[in-house]
């Protein structure tokens, strides 16, 4: 078993460049005190360990323990990382800066911290323990990680959180910079707040703050959910029943609505611009289908639309947006839902991509 003794007077090599790692690399030197300060002096005079030291990677190595952080510089959806612990030396590797950051909080989860909720953290010190600052890492495979092939950093699946209830949204935005933190600390790659809290006055503020904090880790904000329908909005229904699908015959308020109406079409390009230009810079939007009883609810069974499947239907919906966006914010995209085997003849827009990360909603 591979240990790490926290009461060494460690060193952390940081590249000046590696702007999303800083921060991280400031809770990995504050937690490896912490741990260090568990150690069997603790109290004693003279006892006290200081956190490690941060330092330029480009000044001279100074001597004794290390723990190397080594950014490759990799941007876009790239967060593998890797780490190796050997006596007095600790290597953490990201292929980009949000790879490293999940590195870090990777090792320092290996060495017993779990964080439950923002602003808490959590020590499972093993009952065997000695009492020395000496922490075995729990990881069976410290030498090789899940996310370490070869010499490489291998990347993790895409990790989001996706935030969609009112509460949630008001609790996060109060306490920004905690949870930006916590978010990090998660592994969460991207945070997803739904079209309409972007769209408020009273929040858009408040996302912009978020932003900055969670753009420290490289976790990037996103908009949107299950919201395609949004852009046709309910109201319609008083007196466009058209505009909505049909099942039975008769015309259904609840979920999506007749994508092969024009004047649908229409009014997607009216609500999604309205939406989008709310969004600002944002880069990455998710437009997915209601959920219902069977995954995805029913779509339109009028006549137009029976010679679409559901996913052709929605791909017809979503193409209709992408084309909207694209002129609007060219370096942006859309994320799409469908089932797998059920994609039809419809080409979606290259300003799309299936959406196939790891999808995760607070507890």
């Amino acid at each position: 078993m591979v240990n790490f003794d926290a009461s060494l007077e460690w060193v952390i090599l940081l590249s000046p460049d590696a702007i999303q790692v800083k921060k991280a690399a400031e809770d990995l030197s504050v937690h490896i005190g912490l741990l260090a300060g568990l150690g069997k002096d603790r109290g004693k005079e003279g006892s006290s360990k200081k956190p490690p030291v941060l330092t330029d990677v480009s000044s001279p190595p100074p001597s004794g323990a290390l723990i190397v952080l080594n950014n490759e510089g990799g941007g876009g959806e790239q967060n593998g990382f890797s780490w190796k612990v050997s006596p007095g030396r600790v290597e953490i590797c990201g292929e980009s800066g949000r790879g490293l950051c999940n590195g870090i909080y990777s090792f320092l989860e290996a060495l017993g911290l779990s964080w439950p909720a923002p602003g808490q953290e959590k020590f499972n010190i093993p009952a065997a323990h000695d009492g020395s600052a000496v922490f075995p890492l729990t990881n069976a495979s410290v030498n090789e990680p899940s996310c370490y092939k070869g010499n490489e950093p291998a990347a993790a699946p895409w990790r989001r959180l996706v935030i969609d209830e009112n509460d949630a949204i008001k609790t996060i935005l109060k306490k920004s910079e905690a949870f930006a933190v916590w978010a990090a600390r998660q592994h969460y790659d991207a945070i997803i707040f739904p079209l309409a809290a972007f769209a408020s006055a009273g929040l858009r503020q408040k996302l912009k703050q978020l932003k900055q904090f969670a753009g420290e880790y490289g976790i990037s904000l996103e908009a949107g959910g299950r919201d395609l329908s949004s852009l046709v909005p309910r109201w319609y229904f008083f007196f466009r029943r058209d505009f909505f699908r049909m099942e039975g015959g008769k015309r259904k308020k609840a979920h999506h609505f007749c994508p092969t109406n024009p004047g649908v079409i229409r009014l997607i390009g009216k609500e999604g611009k309205k939406m989008f230009l709310a969004a600002g810079d944002t880069k990455v939007f998710h437009l997915w289908p209601d959920k219902g009883p069977a995954d995805v609810a029913p779509w339109c069974l009028c006549p137009s639309c029976r010679a679409f499947s559901f996913s052709e239907q929605n791909r017809i919906a979503v193409n209709a947006a992408a084309d909207v966006l694209l002129p609007l914010n060219p370096g942006a995209s859309i994320t799409y839902l469908e089932p797998a085997g059920e994609e039809g003849d419809i080409r979606m827009r290259k300003n799309t991509f299936r959406m196939e990360s790891e999808l995760y909603s607070l507890q």
